[in-house]
């Protein structure tokens, strides 16, 4: 069983030759904090296209690969389309990218599943869901070998048990496996219908508090709190994963988040086209954040 790449010539190339020039071209520019901890179970990844969140995506990743922690991956996807349940597992076989097939940890998969009543098996419920597709061309160019489990989990109570259940089996059985959660930040402005603080930069700056009410509860590892949070205030679209992730990493021995980067598509835009952030009124948040 293979799934196909589904946002492959939008979010990112589709091109063999173009989607690894651009995945190059994106890790050259990444720079790595000196102090990087020498120990990291995870991060948070966001999932936008990679002209607007690929560098912060990097660096997360990036940071794994420099602490040989992307070889067994456990990605935590968000649910847009509702259809996960509580957490919807794709088992075996691979993902094709314009690089090539990621290989399905199925072991891994297998081991998840029977230890969590609350995951199911459901390949279907990834089809369309781009929050882990976006990471792995970057993922094969850092290591060409890893092998992932995908699990997209919905923004329920349950993110958090399902999250402790699997920090407990890689732990216990899997030390080596990392785990990564994918989410964006706040959506804000007229396209988003959510503009509580207006519009123009007055509604920026909004967003980025608000941005900065989750980043705080996922550095201090605060699992319990987040999808609460991101349901009432609308701060991550993977509340559901953010939550997981913050749980599973607990669990294997995280003490604390640590924020590498963080931007919004506006900014973004605005080093582009040089489009005065002032003009701008719609925007989205994007963190790259490790566990140590």
């Amino acid at each position: 069983m293979s799934r196909q790449a589904y946002r492959a010539g939008s979010f990112y190339e589709a091109a063999p030759d173009a989607c690894r020039q651009a995945a190059q071209e994106i890790l050259k520019q990444v720079e790595l904090p000196k102090d990087l901890p020498e120990e990291i179970f995870g991060g948070i990844v966001p999932h936008a296209g990679w002209v607007f969140s690929g560098y912060t995506a990097a660096m997360t990743l990036k940071a794994l690969s420099e602490r040989n922690r992307l070889k067994r991956v456990v990605v935590f996807g968000a649910d847009h389309w509702g259809i996960a349940g509580k957490g919807a597992v794709y088992a075996e076989g691979s993902w094709q990218t314009p690089l090539g097939e990621a290989p399905i940890d199925a072991e891994l998969a297998q081991a998840l599943l029977s230890a969590c009543p609350l995951l199911r098996e459901d390949a279907r419920a990834h089809a369309r869901e781009h929050s882990i597709e976006v990471q792995l061309p970057l993922m094969q160019l850092l290591n060409s070998d890893v092998k992932f489990v995908p699990i997209n989990v919905s923004p329920s109570a349950d993110a958090v048990k399902i999250g402790q259940a699997i920090g407990k089996v890689l732990k216990q059985d899997f030390p080596g496996v990392s785990v990564i959660g994918s989410t964006d930040l706040t959506h804000y402005g007229p396209q988003y219908n959510f503009t509580p603080g207006g519009t123009g930069p007055g509604g920026l700056d909004w967003a980025r508090d608000n941005d900065r009410r989750v980043l705080k509860l996922i550095e201090g590892l605060r699992a319990d709190q987040v999808v609460d949070e991101t349901a009432s205030r609308l701060n991550a679209c993977g509340g559901g994963s953010t939550a997981a992730v913050i749980a599973a990493a607990a669990v294997m021995g995280a003490h604390r988040g640590l924020l590498l980067h963080y931007t919004t598509s506006a900014e973004v835009m605005a080093d582009l086209d040089g489009m005065y952030r002032a003009t701008a009124s719609d925007s989205v948040g994007y963190a790259s954040v490790i566990f140590a």
